[in-house]
């Protein structure tokens, strides 16, 4: 069963957001990129068997109330508000730009959040001085910016594992998160304190889906500042938690942060 929640905003003008909660048990807050909630997390709903799931509806992605751009610092305010609420903290799970604010909301409070899983986020900062890394990032902007780049258009959604053929039955809310799409605060405007995380000693494990080379190298990195666990698991493309098995290992991980609390997941590599 699930619930309709709120919660305030931190700016005092700012409409709530909408948040879904559903299952029981240690509570996972799942953040979606730049695709609608439901559609980016179907496949997790059978955690909530014994996780208690909390997945706000970004600002501006319906029905949370519209904004003229995509912004991951008030992604993180609207966060940081969601997991003071908590009791314990939780496990933060983010993907794609929704990673962003997701890491900017552990950044601001260490000591609630249990576990960090960053799914392909694009802190390009991570890897600033990676030419393979940067030129992703200019594509990612050559989109962002130029509406009539039809070739930045086709080649940035088929990295985002969308295509015409699939938009053609979408509807609203698919619609409007594409547009969204082309405005957003950009990734090179986080300033991580990789350091922050560390020295919390919080759990992180970092996820790709081995469709691009560059996001490798991106992930490699950000494993690397963070001491994380390092997934690659292919079979999904960029939405590396539809790929079969994503689910048991996000649930391993989850389960092994529950018992280190504070202890760190250490640096190994699975496939």
């Amino acid at each position: 069963m699930t619930v309709e929640g709120t919660f305030d905003a931190d700016a005092p003008a700012a409409e709530p957001i909408v948040v879904q909660t559903s299952g029981t048990g240690p509570p996972v807050v799942l953040v979606h990129g730049g695709m609608p909630a439901p559609m980016t997390w179907a496949a997790q709903q059978e955690l909530e068997a014994a996780w208690s799931l909390i997945v706000p509806n970004r600002r501006g992605f319906m029905p949370s109330p519209a904004a003229p751009s995509q912004d991951f610092l008030a992604d993180a305010d609207d966060l940081v508000e969601l997991i003071t609420d908590v009791p314990g903290g939780v496990h933060l799970v983010g993907f794609s730009y929704g990673g962003l604010g997701a890491y900017l909301a552990a950044e601001r409070l260490p000591h609630l959040v249990r576990s960090l899983t960053l799914i392909e986020a694009p802190l390009w900062n991570a890897a600033p001085e990676d030419e393979a890394v940067r030129a992703l990032a200019d594509l990612a902007d050559r989109f962002a910016a130029s509406p009539d780049d039809v070739a930045a258009e086709d080649e940035f959604l088929a990295l985002a594992g969308v295509n015409q053929e699939m938009l053609a039955g979408v509807g609203e809310d698919v619609r409007q998160a594409i547009e969204l799409g082309r405005r957003l605060r950009s990734p090179w405007e986080v300033k991580p304190r990789f350091e922050t995380i560390t020295d919390a000693g919080i759990p992180t494990l970092v996820c790709s889906g081995e469709h691009n080379p560059a996001l490798e190298r991106l992930c490699d990195a950000l494993a690397t500042h963070l001491g994380a666990q390092r997934i690659r698991l292919p079979g999904a493309e960029h939405a590396v938690q539809h790929a079969p098995g994503f689910n048991t290992i996000l649930a391993t991980f989850l389960t092994a942060a529950e018992q280190s609390r504070g202890h760190g997941a250490g640096g190994t590599d699975e496939r």
